[in-house]
């Protein structure tokens, strides 16, 4: 199994919070990174904590089929994912407040 992504969000957005101009594979694991933060911090409609964003992994040059598990560390409150599949996982800390963080929409209704 690889190691964990260990991401502090900050670093893939600009002072105005958005994704920095990166471009290619960096461009790609930062919105990648941001539909995470938006899944996690999205209220709870379904029964499944599993999530619609697809892994990003390709173990032997095949996309992993899986689908990520997303939840909040109760202690650290950083998002944590992980891919029932290929085991592919991380932690991202930094994101409450980001424009991807849907944490907000919960408490204006």
């Amino acid at each position: 199994m690889r190691g964990t992504f260990v991401i502090d969000l900050t670093h893939f957005l600009t002072e105005d919070g958005a994704i920095a101009p990166l471009s290619g594979p960096a461009r790609r694991f930062a919105e990648f990174l941001a539909s995470l933060v938006v899944d996690a911090s999205s209220p709870i409609t379904g029964e499944s904590a599993t999530t619609q964003v697809s892994c990003r992994r390709r173990p032997g040059r095949r996309r992993c089929p899986g689908k990520l598990e997303t939840g909040l560390d109760p202690d650290t409150g950083a998002i944590v994912w992980q891919c029932p599949v290929c085991g592919d996982n991380g932690v991202i800390s930094n994101w409450r407040g980001t424009l991807w963080d849907r944490t907000a929409d919960e408490t204006a209704q």
